[in-house]
């Protein structure tokens, strides 16, 4: 049993040699009747992942998010469920009245932050996440605007490349696999821009990788033939549509003069179908003897083809998102929503991980720094050092957590600034608003000499409170006067 995979590797050609022979792992084993996968031997993910394929992925990836359904509205909820109206950072100093000096700051530059002033710090966040689901990347330089203050450039993958191939596309390495430099390409031209300038944002998927591929690249083939089964489909369905219907016969022949002409042979004598027309109305039609003329009913689209329909989207909604979340949850239960729920809130979560860490926090470390340089903000300990209030949270069940939330409040089991931040809110910005209302209500009690219960407790009828400025009367007192 030795000796043939001993002759075979001096005889074959090293490409020709079966992985394995008699390996205990099965899947290892080469066999006649399963074709050849593709790809060399493991390696470096920038390897497989060269320029030329990554470039096509984006290609395919970009015809996609254009012309399917599908996939636009995959693109459009990871963007939406993730960002939002925006992921708002706040400042974790230890002077609250420096951090809210910072953050007021950081909403005024953010209102438009783009270096072409078109875009707010919320729509970057937007595009910047669609881009990491089409193009599977996306760059953004820290630069300045006509009058010196900071900026972002937002660039998309396919300004960053090298078609001399003297860096490993577009980057250039140290010798620990450091980015050192990024090529970004002009329209006359490239220049090299240093690492620490530019945002390299993507969900890496290996450790060995420079580039990343587009997130839906595992499902292009599918969406492609799903689009070209579909032009197939209706044509067929607008060809059948054309027959209105179909005339059966079991003579050898159409009529003498094969011009499928319709009616009975004259020594049949029959009735005229025109006179009968006008007596009882409608259409009538004479038909020789053996014919039939029936309505046509196609059978296009069949069952079976919107079920294999439905499994290329399945398959190709896997890895991104829940197939029943974004298309179709008409075939589960309550459970099952829950799940579904909750599987697609981890991936809304774990993409605004990936802003947070890869594009919000250098932003506000470069535009805080800024300031501080500047001499419009003074350095406060720890000014780098933030917490960031993402949108609020996809649910099934509002009013049931809701429900929850508030006892978990309640027993301590959870800080409001937690509650809070599952909605959405901002701690500190929430609470000094019901500071200034409840400051409001007990300024306008006094003014009209009202009980303070009557103004955030209405539908309790009667107060039960004394107005501002009155004490109430002792139990015996009050009983005398509705005696008297």
């Amino acid at each position: 049993m030795k000796l043939l995979p001993a002759i075979a590797r001096y005889v074959l050609p090293a490409a020709l040699l079966p992985k394995a022979w008699a390996s205990p792992y099965d899947a290892a084993n080469w066999s006649p009747a399963r074709g050849r996968v593709p790809g060399s031997s493991p390696r470096d993910a920038k390897l497989d992942l060269s320029p030329s394929v990554r470039t096509e992925l984006v290609r395919r990836s970009r015809y996609l998010h254009r012309n399917s359904g599908f996939v636009r509205e995959l693109v459009s909820n990871m963007a939406i469920y993730s960002t939002g109206d925006g992921i708002r950072p706040q400042a974790q100093s230890p002077d609250p009245a420096w951090n809210r000096r910072a953050e007021e700051l950081f909403r005024e530059w953010a209102a438009r932050c783009e270096v072409t002033g078109r875009f707010s710090f919320e729509e970057c966040q937007s595009l910047v996440c669609r881009g990491m689901d089409v193009d599977g990347e996306y760059f953004v330089l820290k630069t300045r605007d006509g009058f010196g203050r900071p900026a972002l450039q937002l660039i998309e993958t396919h300004r960053i490349g090298d078609p001399t191939g003297e860096t490993s596309d577009g980057l250039t390495l140290d010798r620990a696999g450091r980015p050192v430099s990024y090529r970004l390409l002009e329209d006359d031209g490239h220049r090299d821009i240093p690492a620490a300038s530019m945002l390299h944002i993507f969900e890496p998927e290996s450790a060995s990788a420079v580039r990343s591929a587009p997130t839906i690249q595992h499902s292009i083939n599918h969406v492609l033939d799903e689009i070209e089964l579909l032009a197939l489909e209706k044509h067929a369905v607008k060809d059948n549509a054309d027959v209105a219907r179909i005339l059966k016969t079991a003579r050898p022949d159409m009529g003498d003069s094969g011009d499928f002409s319709l009616g009975t042979p004259d020594e049949a004598q029959a009735s005229d179908p025109t006179q009968l027309q006008k007596i009882v109305g409608g259409k009538l039609v004479a038909l020789k003897p053996e014919e039939s003329l029936d309505s046509f009913q196609s059978s296009r689209p069949s069952p079976t083809f919107t079920g294999f329909l439905q499994h290329l989207r399945r398959d190709s909604a896997l890895g991104v998102l829940p197939y029943e979340f974004a298309a179709d949850s008409s075939m589960i239960g309550g459970a099952g929503v829950r799940l579904i729920v909750a599987k697609a809130d981890r991936r809304f979560s774990y993409r605004q991980l990936i802003l947070i860490n890869r594009l919000i926090e250098p932003v506000w470390a470069y535009v805080i720094g800024d300031a501080i340089t500047n001499g419009e903000l003074e350095a406060a300990p720890l000014w780098w050092r933030i917490a960031c209030t993402t949108p609020r949270r996809v649910t099934v069940d509002a009013g049931r957590e809701a429900q929850q939330n508030r006892a978990d409040v309640e027993m301590g089991l959870k800080t409001l600034s937690q509650s809070f931040g599952e909605l959405g809110l901002d701690f500190e910005e929430e609470m000094r608003t019901r500071a200034r209302n409840a400051k409001f209500l007990v300024e306008l009690a006094e003014e009209f000499s009202i009980p303070l219960e009557m103004l955030w407790k209405t539908s309790g009828g009667v107060a039960s409170t004394p107005a501002v400025g009155e004490t109430e009367d002792p139990p015996a007192i009050a009983g005398r006067r509705q005696g008297d």
